[in-house]
């Protein structure tokens, strides 16, 4: 299947570049109430946030998303469309998992389960893949990475491109200053069979679209 990662101008050509994401860290995650989905005491919650802590010492994620065409995936992590969104083809059940979105946080009795020490393997799986329902616009799919090789100079984590994380597209935001001559270099060192084009607002619906004509990158960049 494939699958889009939304991020700026910069980050995305570097990517490219280097081939290989970035590794978000659990600590920096734009939403507090990740892995903590469950509705519990204080010192619940204390148990809970510990467990996060430790997670997030050891593993990091990367987020993709299941469409591209949406504008709020490209306010929100394209720099306001002016940047990027790097398209994957990813095995069907890979690494990459679909996020599943609630509207309420189930108590310990509504799964079944008396204290947190009981929750199994499959419990702790549903708390790393679920999200409240207000962010459901991501249809987000998420891999968890373990943080093993830190790179030297930015103290930063990667996943690098391979047979399984597979570039085969790059969609250029609307308000992106890239020129197709630069996108192309960039491409062209490691990736030249992969596609690209730039997106514009769609005309009739709230979507982003495929801008057809080329003639309008050429004259804005």
């Amino acid at each position: 299947m494939r699958l889009y990662h939304f991020t700026s101008e910069h980050f995305g050509l570097e990517a490219i570049r280097d081939s290989r994401l970035k590794i978000a860290r659990i600590n920096e995650l734009n939403d507090p109430f990740e892995f903590l989905g469950l509705a519990l005491d204080k010192n619940g919650r204390k148990h809970l946030h510990n467990w996060k802590k430790t997670f997030g010492e050891q593993f990091g994620m990367i987020s993709m998303s299941f469409v591209w065409q949406h504008p709020l995936l490209w306010g929100h992590y394209a720099d306001k469309h002016k940047g990027l969104c790097l398209g994957f083809d990813v095995p069907d059940r890979g690494r990459f998992k679909k996020v599943s979105y609630v509207s309420q946080r189930p108590t310990l009795a509504q799964i079944g389960r008396n204290t947190l020490d009981e929750l199994d393997g499959k419990d702790l799986q549903k708390l790393l893949f679920s999200k409240f329902e207000a962010w459901e616009y991501e249809t987000e799919f998420r891999a968890f990475c373990r943080l093993d090789e830190k790179d030297p100079v930015n103290d930063h984590y990667y996943m690098k491109f391979s047979k399984v994380l597979k570039l085969a597209q790059v969609i250029v935001g609307e308000r992106s200053t890239v020129t197709i001559e630069r996108l192309q270099r960039v491409l062209a060192k490691k990736h030249k069979s992969v596609g690209f084009f730039s997106a514009r607002a769609g005309f009739k619906r709230f979507e982003v679209v495929e801008n057809l004509n080329k003639k309008v990158w050429l004259k804005n960049h």
